[in-house]
């Protein structure tokens, strides 16, 4: 059964006669389409494959610049050569000189052992040498730089209540127990003694050694010592100041246990320097560097 267009006309039975629906002959048609009935046409040819290009490519590689390559015909085989077999035979040996004869030494008897050689007495010599320089050599430096930073003092007992006299000056001692001077509270470890040391010059020499004592100390009957610092000093600086037969005090202090605080003595020692009035300084340094006075004496102040 035909069905008849909405418009009443018949279908036409002609080859161009179509669907409704249907695209013209002259379209191609749509493949994609699912309600496409009709003949599916071959597949589309594939490309054929490509072809091979003739030849190999080589792989690339670095090029070494330094060192320079060596010669592809020179051999750095590391292989040490084979040894060859050879008759050569050594250089014959040069004649000997004949020696000329000498006499042998006599041998010693059996009972009396061999002296040993110079040689061998040489070899000891030396190294008891060395031994004794290695070890006495640093000893008896030491022992003269002792010696001169710490010659051996010339002790100047002084009996108590009197004067003791070097180098044209008079020196007097007194020693007296003091609290502490910072006001701190006493201690009984420990006892403040105050010293008063009187310089009066005897002559014109005596007015120029207005030196400061070169040390002042406390010392017991067993040698132990203990520091006594300055506190003031009145003694002129200038020698056309210091006054012939006029006393100058210095007062000092320091500190002692109290066990022996009655019985320690005084040890000053004076010091040799010189203040001669309008002396160049040329001429004081000459006699500093001539001078062969040391300060080397000391007064000891008995209590």
């Amino acid at each position: 059964m035909t069905e008849t267009p909405m418009d009443g006309t018949p279908p036409r039975n002609d080859p161009d006669a179509r669907d409704w629906f249907a695209p013209p002959a002259e379209q191609p048609p749509d493949f994609t389409d699912i309600t496409y009935s009709g003949p599916v046409p071959p597949p589309m040819p594939t490309a054929p494959p490509s072809v091979p290009i003739p030849g190999t490519l080589a792989p690339p590689r670095d090029l070494r610049v330094w060192p320079p390559l060596e010669p592809e015909e020179q051999d750095r085989s590391t292989q040490p050569f084979p040894a060859l077999r050879t008759n050569r035979q050594p250089p014959p040996a040069a004649p000997a000189l004949p020696s000329l004869p000498r006499e042998a030494a006599p041998e010693p008897p059996a009972d009396v052992p061999a002296a040993p050689t110079r040689r061998t007495g040489l070899l000891v010599g030396g190294a008891v040498l060395s031994v004794v320089l290695a070890v006495g050599a640093p000893t008896l430096f030491g022992y003269q730089a002792f010696r001169y930073g710490r010659p051996d003092y010339t002790v100047h007992i002084v009996p108590r209540g009197q004067a003791g006299v070097w180098q044209h000056v008079s020196w007097r001692v007194t020693v007296e127990k003091t609290e502490d001077p910072s006001g701190k509270p006493e201690r009984s470890d420990r006892q403040w003694l105050k010293v008063v040391a009187t310089r009066t010059a005897l002559d014109a020499e005596g007015a120029m050694r207005h030196g400061q004592p070169a040390e002042v100390k406390f010392t017991d009957r067993d040698g132990r010592t203990w520091q006594v610092e300055r506190v003031s000093d009145e003694t002129p600086p200038d020698a056309k100041d210091n006054k012939i037969g006029t006393p100058y005090r210095i007062e000092m202090m320091g500190v002692v246990p109290p066990p022996v605080a009655d019985e320690v003595e005084v040890t000053l020692r004076p010091s040799g320097y010189r203040d001669v009035p309008d002396q160049s300084a040329e001429d004081f340094m000459k006699d500093v560097f001539t001078s062969t006075e040391k300060d080397d004496h000391v007064l000891r102040f008995r209590r």
